[in-house]
């Protein structure tokens, strides 16, 4: 078991504490501005985004793009009246939502990579796992204050 202490960061240095953290769930500081952005202000046109968020529209849409595509935003064609194209809106899944996305990829890396001695001497990919990886994230404050996240992965023997 790995215990990991993250400091609370000042009030000013937040969103930028946020933007690290969340870089590790969505692979890119871009998208993790979109997806803070997005928690604070809700649901929210990409030219919103791109103005909040402070980033290109460009880097915006592809980021968008990607997003709405693993799931990690929604997307829905804003009601507008008169003629002309509709904006999308999007809005980002809850954070719980997030860890579990991150841990799945995560704990499905693990399975392959256990499995890679069985699968070179079969000689061929394993599809479905013999080990089954299960990885636990956990949360706590003690009475000081301090915020503690334990991690925590158990495999189970494969059974002969």
């Amino acid at each position: 078991m790995k215990e990991i202490k993250i400091p609370l960061p000042e009030r000013e240095d937040l969103d930028e504490a946020m933007v690290g953290v969340l870089k590790f769930f969505l692979d890119s500081e871009a998208k993790s501005k979109i997806y803070l952005y997005l928690r604070k202000k809700g649901p929210s046109t990409s030219q919103d985004i791109s103005k909040g968020a402070n980033l290109y529209s460009s880097s915006t849409r592809e980021a968008l793009a990607e997003m709405t595509k693993k799931g990690t935003v929604t997307r829905e064609k804003l009601e507008t009246e008169g003629i002309g194209k509709k904006p999308y809106i999007y809005e980002a899944i809850p954070p719980g939502e997030l860890i579990k996305k991150k841990i799945g990829g995560i704990e499905s890396k693990l399975n392959k990579l256990l499995n890679l001695d069985s699968s070179i001497k079969e000689g061929k990919k394993s599809k479905a796992p013999k080990m089954p990886y299960r990885v636990r994230i956990e949360k706590i404050i003690d009475e000081t204050g301090e915020e503690t996240v334990t991690i925590e992965s158990t495999a189970e023997e494969e059974k002969e």
